[in-house]
């Protein structure tokens, strides 16, 4: 499944930022603390499927091949609302449902939104990756730059759907993602967007309290809900249609 492989791509990626020994050189360069003790690398990543017309854009010294339609523009949104999420994947209902059964149970819904240009709803969802923690080395055998190429395509063509309940980086990165935890933000979520929103914040306040126990930061999206409602002075509005507009473009 192309797209399970992928959200595995960069998940893989993630999980690399936290383990490259050169990464966590940089990261724990003295220069960069001195100004900021927390100083943390992060990326985020947008996943949404759809058609794209490919064209090259350059010079006679150069051209690059671009990317045009609307299916690249709700990409970017996703990668640029992963901040507001706190996340470091959000994916879009078209992606996620293109994925694997098994994919998608490990997989959570974080809201229903609509993007600047559309009216209409779509719900979010991101794969939890919780970096605060060790990666363990890899003992990999040492490649040329030619078989290393060769053993990466024959690891892609072996995926099977089995790596999401065996992959130590993938169980790694959702260990905080505990059935209590679950039940609580699953069932927050719901609520929120059913219109309940004095259950929502119990359920949410409660999910992020038990992410607080694991992880000092909590859990972005359970905050990002929270401050939605709050601004709102936690009373859910009359003409509420269980969605709301993404302000992040």
């Amino acid at each position: 499944v192309i797209s399970d492989k992928a959200l595995i791509g960069f998940l893989k990626v993630v999980v690399e930022i936290n383990r490259d020994r050169q990464v966590l050189a940089y990261r724990n360069d003295e220069r960069l603390r001195k100004n900021s003790n927390n100083f943390m690398l992060r990326m985020g990543f947008g996943l949404h499927a759809g058609w794209a017309i490919e064209g090259a854009v350059g010079s006679l010294q150069k051209v690059d091949a671009t990317y045009l339609s609307p299916h690249v523009n709700m990409a970017a949104r996703m990668e640029a609302a992963s901040r507001q999420f706190g996340v470091a994947v959000l994916m879009t209902e078209k992606f996620v449902e293109l994925m694997s059964p098994e994919a998608q149970c490990c997989c959570r819904k974080l809201d229903v939104v609509t993007v600047k240009g559309s009216e209409v709803s779509m719900p979010i969802y991101t794969y939890d990756t919780y970096q605060n923690q060790i990666f363990p080395q890899l003992q990999a055998p040492k490649f040329s730059d030619l078989d290393l190429d060769k053993v990466l395509i024959q690891q892609a063509e072996d995926y099977d759907t089995y790596m999401w309940e065996h992959d130590q980086d993938l169980i790694q990165l959702r260990r905080l993602s505990t059935p209590a935890f679950n039940k609580a933000f699953n069932e927050g979520i719901s609520s929120y967007l059913g219109g309940n929103w004095n259950r929502a914040r119990e359920c949410l306040e409660q999910a992020n309290m038990i992410m607080s126990e694991s992880d000092s930061i909590g859990d972005g999206p359970s905050q990002t809900i929270l401050n939605y409602m709050r601004n709102r002075s936690w009373t859910c509005p009359s003409e509420w249609k269980g969605y709301r507009p993404l302000t992040s473009k």
